[in-house]
């Protein structure tokens, strides 16, 4: 029993999916940093590499992609299921008020906080990304805890780029990060983070980085979240279709028994 505990806890089974899901938190990087703050500038360019090749390509079309179709696997692979969705749902309305309630205690609330919590739930890109992508694929590869400390690394990482936090901002994230981790393992649904917490802990996030979203933002971060919901239920319809034409194989073994007691 104490065995197979610690064997969840950690291990050592890399494979490619860990190579792949490395693999695309350097792609981010690089995208954070050396295309949209070096090449590009913050122009309106830099938004739309970073946005359309960052997060919509790389942190959403990638993993779909790599789950669904390469490796055939359902989108539940990446935390988006209907396992444990009322106990997520409810759980992450609770850390949302719990959150806001301490957001509101910190600097207040107004109207200027719409706009930001529209950018946050645009924001779904990371939950999948660095807890349905990641973490999920780190722990396959080395266990639990080690996942989880990988996650918030990762989601520490990739906001260098940014050029928004110094060291102990980083650091914070980190701490963020591997918070989050943790209460996303609880049900390993997303939905335990978004569309509640997640867009609720950007308020602080903005805060720290000093960035303060308008209206404009949230305009063209909803554009971008109805293309990431398109893409998501694109990879929905092939996955069915997938397990449609499985079931209805003439030649797969089930269905020839299944035939055979039909006579």
């Amino acid at each position: 029993m104490k065995k197979t505990i610690l064997k969840r806890l950690f291990l050592w089974s890399p494979s490619t999916n860990t190579g792949m899901a490395a693999f695309s938190v350097v792609l981010m990087m690089i995208l954070a940093y050396l295309v949209s703050l070096i090449f590009f500038g913050k122009t309106w360019l830099s938004f739309i590499i970073f946005n359309l090749l960052g997060t919509i390509g790389v942190c959403v079309i990638l993993p779909l992609y790599w789950m669904v179709v390469v490796r055939k696997k359902g989108l539940n692979t990446l935390g988006i299921t209907r396992r444990h969705w009322i106990v997520s749902l409810i759980a992450g309305v609770f850390l949302a008020g719990f959150t806001l309630w301490g957001y509101y205690r910190s600097f207040g609330i107004s109207t200027a906080v719409i706009p930001a919590l529209i950018v946050g739930i645009y924001a779904l890109w990371e939950v999948v990304f660095v807890y349905g992508w990641l973490q999920l694929r780190f722990e396959e590869a080395f266990g639990i805890i080690p996942a989880a400390i990988l996650a918030g690394l990762c989601f520490s990482l990739y906001h260098l780029g940014y050029g928004l936090y110094d060291l102990f901002g980083l650091a914070v994230l980190f701490i963020f990060g591997l918070i989050f981790a943790i209460v996303f393992r609880f049900t390993k649904n997303i939905l335990i983070l978004w569309p509640f917490l997640w867009p609720v802990a950007c308020l602080r996030g903005f805060k720290m980085g000093g960035v303060s979203p308008d209206w404009g933002d949230a305009g063209f971060s909803a554009v971008l979240l109805v293309l990431m919901l398109i893409s998501i239920v694109i990879f929905y319809r092939i996955e069915k279709t997938r397990l449609f034409l499985k079931n209805n194989d003439l030649t797969s073994p089930i269905r020839r028994r299944k035939n055979k007691n039909d006579r």
